[in-house]
C-alpha cells in the first residue's frame, strides 16, 4: 500500500462506527494513524473506551507520540508557547490531554513506577519514578489528582495560570508517612499545584513527571526548553471549597476545648526557602489568608523563594496562652526539620498580638504586672513547668526575620469593655486543661470570663502596657485600615482604633481603605509583596 495513503485510510477507518473489522484489527488501523487529525480521532476513541485504562492509555500515548512529532525537541529554548505555530500549539493542547488520561494510571492506589500498556498491536512502556526533590515529585506522592481545568472557579478574588507544556492538576497530596511530620500536616494534606509532563524517549517510551510549577518554570522536552504550564490557584480552590469557616471559626471562640492548635505546612517543607507564617485573628479560620498565599505565591519574582505555613489557634484560648502554643508548634517543627531560613509571621487582629509575643523577651514583666503583690510569693511556690510560667517566662524567637502586623490592636479594642460584648463574655467556656493548669493562681485570676480572648482584648489588659515598654527584636510592618474615612491620626477600621494599631517602631506603616477585614484588600496584599521581596533582597 502507498505508505501516504496509510494515514488517510487510517482515519477513515477510525470515523467510521460501523466498521466490520474485527476489533483488534481496527485498533491496530485506528493505531496506525500518523498525523494530528488521527491523533485528534484517537483521543476521541479514548474517552469512548475510558473504562478499559489499558486500552485507552494506549490510544493516548499514541495520539501525544503522533503529536510529539509535531514539536521542535532538537534544542534551543522556546519562550512563549503562544509564538508556536497553530499545528504545533495543537499538537501540544494533545499532549495535555493525553497525559491527564496517562497519569490517571500512576494515582493513588494504581502507582507503580513503570507500566507497560498493550492494545492492539502496541506496547508502550511509560516510567513513573523519580527521586523526589523540591520541585520534582513522582506521582506516587498524589492520592488523586483533578484536571485543574475542571475545578470551579470560585472561592477567590483572582485566578493564576501559566501557559506551557504539561498538565496542570489540583491534586490530593497523601500525607507524610513519617509521623512526626504529620503533626504539621492535616488530612487535606498539602495545597501545592502539580503539573504533570509526558515526554518520549524513544519509540514506544515514555516517562511522566510530576512538577511544582512554584519551584520550577521551565522543562526539557527532548534537548528543547519549554516554558512550564500552571495554574497555581486550583488547588486552593478544590482543597478548601468545602470548609465551613463560620462554623470551624465560632466553635473555636465558643468551645475552644474541641478542635486543639496547629502548624500547618501548605507545601513539603523546603529548607531552600523563606518561610511565611500566617496567624488569623479572633473568631476565625486559617482559610481567610486563601488570597493572600494566592497571590503571593503565584507572583512570578517570589515563587520559589517563600514557602507559606498556617496556625490554628481556638480563637477562644487567652491571648498568652495561644501565644505559647506558637511558641511551643515552631519549637516542634525546628526539632524535626532544622533550623530555617529567617521566617516572617503576618498576623491578622489578635493573630498580629501572637506574633508579636513571637519576637519580645519579658523577663519578668508580665509576670509581674498581672499579679502584683503576689509575684514574688507565686514565682517562688510554683516549678518552672508550671503553666503560668510557661506563658510568662519566654526569650525572642531567633529564627524570626520579620513581622507584618494588619489590623492589630497593639494596645487593645475598648469593643472588649462595652456592655454587650460583656454579655457575650458570659457565654464562652474556658478548656479543662488550661483551667486545671492554673489551679494554684488566685481566685481573681480565675474568674468566669478574666481569661478568655475577648476579655483580653480590653485595653486595660496588663500585657498592653508590658509590650509598650519592650523591644521588638525584629523589622516590623504595620497595615491600618480607615473604612476609606482618610481621616488617620483619627481613624479606626471598625473594631481596632489607628492609636491603638498604630506603632512608632514599625519601619513602614500604610492605610488602606479597608475595614477590620483589610488582609485582603488588594493595597494590603501589595504591601506584603513589598515586604516579602524586601525581606528576600529582591528587587522591584
Amino acid at each position: 500500500m502507498n505508505r501516504c495513503l496509510a494515514p488517510l485510510l487510517a482515519t477513515i477507518l477510525l470515523a467510521s462506527c460501523g466498521s466490520s473489522l474485527p476489533p483488534s484489527e481496527r485498533a491496530a488501523a485506528e493505531l496506525r494513524g500518523d498525523d494530528l487529525a488521527a491523533a485528534d480521532l484517537l483521543m476521541k476513541r479514548a474517552k469512548r473506551i475510558s473504562s478499559d485504562d489499558e486500552a485507552a492509555a494506549v490510544y493516548q500515548l499514541r495520539a501525544a507520540e503522533i503529536a510529539w512529532q509535531e514539536l521542535d525537541t532538537d534544542g534551543g529554548s522556546i519562550r512563549d508557547v503562544a509564538s508556536l505555530s497553530e499545528n504545533r500549539r495543537r499538537a501540544l493542547a494533545i499532549i495535555t490531554t493525553a497525559t491527564e488520561g496517562v497519569a490517571e494510571n500512576f494515582i493513588g492506589g494504581k502507582y507503580q513506577p513503570e507500566k507497560t500498556f498493550r492494545h492492539g498491536g502496541f506496547s508502550y512502556r511509560v516510567k513513573a519514578a523519580i527521586d523526589q526533590k523540591p520541585g520534582i515529585y513522582p506521582l506516587a506522592a498524589l492520592e488523586s489528582a483533578k484536571p485543574a481545568r475542571e475545578v470551579k472557579r470560585a472561592l477567590v478574588q483572582n485566578w493564576y495560570t501559566e501557559d506551557g507544556v504539561g498538565a496542570p492538576s489540583a491534586p490530593k497530596w497523601k500525607r507524610p508517612t513519617d509521623r512526626k511530620m504529620q503533626r504539621f500536616v492535616t488530612r487535606r494534606s498539602y495545597l501545592e499545584p502539580i503539573t504533570a509532563v509526558l515526554t518520549f524517549d524513544g519509540p514506544r517510551s515514555a516517562s511522566i513527571t510530576g512538577y511544582d510549577p512554584t519551584h520550577i518554570s521551565r522543562v526539557q522536552l527532548g534537548r528543547t526548553d519549554y516554558p512550564l504550564a500552571a495554574d497555581f490557584t486550583a488547588p486552593i480552590v478544590e482543597q478548601t471549597i468545602d470548609i465551613n469557616e463560620f462554623r470551624v471559626a465560632l466553635t473555636g471562640l465558643v468551645h475552644p476545648g474541641i478542635i486543639d492548635s496547629k502548624l500547618i505546612l501548605l507545601e513539603p517543607y523546603d529548607p531552600d526557602r523563606i518561610p511565611v507564617l500566617l496567624v488569623h485573628g479572633l473568631n476565625s479560620h486559617p482559610r481567610m489568608w486563601r488570597d493572600v498565599i494566592n497571590d503571593l505565591r503565584a507572583d512570578p519574582k517570589l515563587r520559589g523563594r517563600y514557602q507559606f505555613m498556617l496556625f490554628y489557634y481556638p480563637t477562644g484560648w487567652p491571648i498568652a496562652y495561644s501565644a505559647m502554643r506558637l511558641r511551643e508548634e515552631l519549637a516542634a517543627l525546628q526539632a524535626l526539620v532544622g533550623k530555617p531560613k529567617k521566617m516572617i509571621l503576618i498576623g491578622h487582629s489578635m493573630g498580629g498580638l501572637l506574633a508579636r509575643l513571637q519576637v519580645v523577651s519579658p523577663g519578668r514583666r508580665l509576670w509581674d504586672r498581672q499579679f502584683g503583690k503576689d509575684a514574688d510569693r507565686l514565682h517562688a511556690k510554683l516549678p518552672a513547668n508550671h503553666l503560668a510560667k510557661r506563658v510568662a517566662f519566654f526569650e525572642a524567637d531567633s529564627d524570626i526575620g520579620r513581622e507584618i502586623y494588619v489590623c492589630t490592636p497593639q494596645r487593645g479594642s475598648g469593643l472588649a469593655d462595652l456592655s454587650l460584648t460583656s454579655l457575650f463574655i458570659r457565654v464562652l467556656s474556658i478548656p479543662k486543661t488550661i483551667t486545671t493548669g492554673l489551679i494554684d493562681l488566685p481566685a481573681n485570676v480565675l474568674q468566669r470570663g478574666q481569661l478568655t480572648s475577648v476579655r483580653g482584648l480590653s485595653p486595660t489588659n496588663p500585657l498592653y502596657q508590658v509590650l509598650d515598654e519592650i523591644p521588638i527584636a525584629v523589622p516590623h510592618h504595620s497595615i491600618i485600615g480607615d473604612r476609606g474615612h482618610g481621616d488617620t491620626p483619627h481613624s479606626s477600621d471598625g473594631v481596632v482604633p489607628y492609636w491603638s494599631s498604630h506603632l512608632t517602631s514599625a519601619e513602614s506603616e500604610i492605610i488602606v481603605p479597608d475595614n477590620h477585614g483589610a488582609y485582603d484588600d488588594p493595597q494590603a496584599i501589595r504591601e506584603m509583596r513589598r515586604i516579602l521581596l524586601l525581606h528576600a533582597g529582591i528587587s522591584e
